[in-house]
């Protein structure tokens, strides 16, 4: 067996605080963190093949932009 390094040590302490968190988190919270992460995937993949955006993903950005906002009570404008 090895020996772990420092980085290996604190990456391991900040994934177990991550699993630890998202436990936390309720079904719909998650359900918007998940939609959010689909979201931003697929226009940026759009973004990079085609330097164009469809209209369908800029919905699918908006609405994941409102349930981030609502789930997580984020202030601020639009």
């Amino acid at each position: 067996m090895t020996k772990k390094n420092q980085y290996q040590i604190e990456r391991e302490r900040e994934e177990a605080i991550i699993k630890k968190t998202m436990k936390g988190l309720t079904g719909d919270q998650l359900k918007a963190i998940d939609e959010t992460h689909k979201s931003l995937a697929n226009a940026l993949s759009m973004l990079t093949e085609t330097n164009d955006l469809y209209l369908s993903d800029i919905r699918k950005l908006d609405d994941a932009f409102w349930k981030l906002k609502h789930q997580f009570n984020l202030k601020g404008e639009y």
